[in-house]
């Protein structure tokens, strides 16, 4: 199969695997059916297409830039990546029903296994929230062990298959990066970020939990974030909020008719929020489901970055840069946006009842994330370049994301936490362009650019570049050495 015919049939394919993502993670379908579309588009995951854009590729002329070679890379690692989804789908999909139909009992109370990541955000009682945590253990131990068997089965093929030793080196090869060399980064990082990060952290465990340093269990995490403990409100809804955000910025949402939000709340509808861009940039619509925390508007400016970075792609470009470029490039964007919402001017204008010390709070919540997702990076760089996970993976997750954090990460969750194919990596990355692009903005456009539509003129030119350049490579493109 040619290079041509399997962009046209890709475009077509990842249009129905996304609206069917769409569908199960909104909670308007019940059973997932990937299986059948990966079906139809059985030529798209057979290695003989790899193996016909191989020859392809070094039948290049010596002078194809190498742009153009990446490229093929790019569309032949999509195919192996096919190639192994389609080997684990229904392993996949029983795991996602599976979820999606758990239910939990909490003091006599049946609750969707989905809804309780909302619920505990809300729960003052540390002693219910431990209650619903470990009510949640079957559920845990069932998804690891299927999860388990994804991974295992792709490690199969991996070796098999692909001829690469174990899932480390499979992933760093497809996304064309020494990852030991950036999780040894991300010791740095750690290292560099302890002490603001311990000082941050020992206060707000002790002026939100009444804990230290080390006490704080994972169950209190989702309350701890959330910033129920902080009488601030909106000036009115996250929807009507971010759109007047960006009115400001001379960006009207409601003019954009290839990009919805979803923020209706359905018991089945994942708590995780996300953007489903089905058709790029012609369909993209955003997912949340709104608990009433402060961090809901947040949420919503993240998925809001993703759904205008997909919105405001160049239509010309090719299914590849539209497509099949790194997911970290994206979320460069979500992050630029979500951290709007963290900003004194921002809140200024449109929240109440917020002072330095929750301003200061964001910036804890802020610094957790990096920290945790850095640790992850170090845990899945180790891990995944072993195969005994189940003997070493529960206490390494628990020590190096419990010492990152100063939160106890419990070990039943080694596996569940963890998302294919190196998201810390590209989430790590993400937040590392992102704030240099925030204070690149903010010293040509003013501390208030996400007010001023000469900014947002600026993030739509890099809105309009899809997915072509990885986080890394694009702020070297911007900014070469003198990067912000």
């Amino acid at each position: 199969m040619t290079y041509e015919r399997v962009l046209e049939m890709y475009e077509r394919m990842h249009e129905e695997l996304t609206r069917e993502s769409y569908l199960l993670g909104a909670g308007l379908k019940d059973k997932p059916e990937y299986d059948r579309i990966l079906e139809r588009y059985s030529a798209l995951s057979d290695l003989r297409t790899a193996t016909d854009l191989i020859k392809e590729k070094l039948n290049l002329h010596e002078d194809a830039p190498d742009e153009v070679r990446e490229a093929y890379d790019r569309v032949i690692f999509t195919v192996l990546e096919l190639y192994l989804s389609r080997r684990t789908v229904s392993l996949s999909q029983r795991m996602q029903a599976y979820e999606m139909s758990a239910k939990v009992r909490v003091d006599g109370e049946e609750i969707p296994y989905r809804m309780l990541p909302l619920m505990l955000q809300r729960e003052r009682d540390r002693e219910r929230r431990r209650r619903m945590y470990e009510a949640t253990a079957p559920i845990i131990a069932e998804l690891t062990r299927m999860k388990l068997e994804v991974y295992r089965l792709s490690l199969q093929h991996v070796r098999k298959d692909f001829g690469y030793p174990n899932l480390y080196e499979y992933h760093a090869a497809r996304k064309m990066e020494n990852l030991r060399r950036y999780a040894s980064h991300m010791g740095d990082f750690l290292r560099e970020t302890e002490k603001e990060y311990r000082e941050l952290a020992s206060h707000f465990f002790g002026r939100i939990l009444g804990l230290g340093w080390g006490e704080v269990e994972a169950y209190d995490a989702p309350y701890l974030l959330s910033g129920f403990a902080y009488d601030v409100s909106l000036k009115g809804s996250d929807v009507d909020i971010l759109k007047e955000t960006l009115r400001r910025g001379g960006v009207s949402l409601d003019s954009l008719e290839n990009l919805k939000i979803d923020d209706e709340v359905r018991p089945k509808k994942s708590p995780r929020a996300f953007c489903a861009p089905i058709r790029i940039p012609d369909e993209v619509i955003v997912v949340v489901k709104p608990s009433g925390a402060f961090s809901d508007v947040s949420t919503l400016f993240h998925e809001m970055g993703h759904g205008l970075h997909f919105a405001f792609t160049d239509r010309s470009l090719s299914v590849v840069d539209r497509y099949m470029g790194r997911v970290g490039t994206s979320e460069i964007f979500s992050f630029n946006l979500q951290y709007i919402t963290d900003s004194p001017l921002w809140l200024e204008a449109f929240a109440e009842g917020w002072d330095e010390d929750f301003v200061a709070f964001r910036r804890f919540v802020y610094m957790y994330y990096r920290r945790r997702y850095a640790a992850k990076v170090l845990y899945e760089t180790d891990l995944l370049a072993r195969d005994d996970w189940e003997d070493v993976g529960p206490k390494m997750y628990e020590r190096l994301l419990s010492e990152a954090t100063g939160i106890h990460h419990h070990p039943s969750r080694y596996f569940v936490d963890m998302d294919w194919g190196f998201y810390s990596v590209d989430y790590s990355q993400a937040w590392e362009v992102e704030a240099a692009l925030r204070k690149f903005l903010s010293e040509e456009f003013g501390r208030d650019w996400f007010f001023k539509a000469e900014a947002y003129d600026y993030l739509r030119g890099l809105w309009s570049l899809g997915v072509k350049y990885p986080p890394l490579k694009l702020a070297a493109k911007l900014w070469g050495d003198r990067r912000p």
